[in-house]
């Protein structure tokens, strides 16, 4: 794999290089393709996925209704977090919203690595507390704030995974996301564009005042990014073992940089 992927998922990059060594011999760079289902809801999980500069969309079956979309991950995570529980179902549908690549793993060797490595142990136990907090957070974004906010906050999570203004996303698709009616989307959709903050057509979305989207969106997506930041910011003992045990015996190996989204 090429050297400048082996720190572009964030989680892979916080693992010291020797962790991060034996993590990436047992994975594997895959292209996912837009639109693919990696994942079913109430299937097993095979392997675990690692985007690198792709992204995907998790959403929720719901009886007698349209999935509800439910969040995006990118190169800041990983699914299915789960794994790390144990757990071998998921309870989430797992669908690319942006082609490009990632580190796939098998999900017994993942397994496997969690209970042999404690750095990749107590990381991925910080990745689920984050996951937790999202959960709750996402729970009560949908009954507080307006459809325009929750769009909003979509369209800026989708550009920070997507790394562009530049937006390749139907109403349809926006509509699974927020578990809206497509309606809905395009009268908030109209509503940003009337106001100079975006432009839309048929399947395309340009971001033209990204500040003034973060000011209309909901609290929700400041909150999300602090959550991150703060299970990251605090210390992974285990990781920091590791590192020092490493500098010892290389005393030039260079130091991970971690990257908040």
């Amino acid at each position: 794999m090429p050297k400048d992927l082996s720190l572009a998922n964030q989680l892979i990059a916080f693992l010291p290089p020797l962790e991060r060594s034996v993590f990436l011999e047992h994975s594997e760079l895959v292209e996912l393709k837009l639109s693919v289902v990696l994942v079913k809801a109430d299937h097993a999980i095979t392997h675990a996925y690692f985007p690198v500069d792709s992204f995907v969309s998790l959403s929720l079956p719901m009886t007698g209704a349209p999935d509800a979309g439910f969040t995006l991950v990118g190169s800041e995570g990983m699914f299915s977090a789960s794994t790390a529980l144990g757990v071998t179902g998921s309870a989430f549908t797992c669908t690319v919203q942006g082609a490009g690549r990632a580190l796939r793993i098998r999900e017994r060797e993942l397994k496997r690595l969690i209970l042999e490595d404690a750095c990749l142990r107590e990381l991925m136990q910080h990745y689920v507390h984050v996951c937790l907090s999202r959960s709750a957070l996402q729970s009560a974004c949908v009954g507080l704030h307006t459809i325009e906010q929750r769009l909003s906050r979509l369209l800026l999570m989708t550009r920070d995974r997507a790394d562009s203004a530049e937006l390749f996303l139907t109403h349809e698709t926006l509509a699974l996301l927020l578990g809206v009616r497509r309606e809905s989307v395009t009268r908030a959709a109209g509503a940003l564009q009337r106001r100079g903050l975006i432009s839309y057509g048929r399947g395309y979305l340009m971001l033209l005042d990204e500040p003034g989207l973060e000011s209309a969106a909901c609290p929700c997506y400041q909150s999300d990014l602090i959550f991150y930041e703060q299970a990251f910011s605090q210390p992974i003992h285990a990781c920091h073992r590791a590192n020092a045990a490493s500098r010892s015996q290389t005393p030039n190996a260079a130091s991970v940089r971690r990257a908040v989204p």
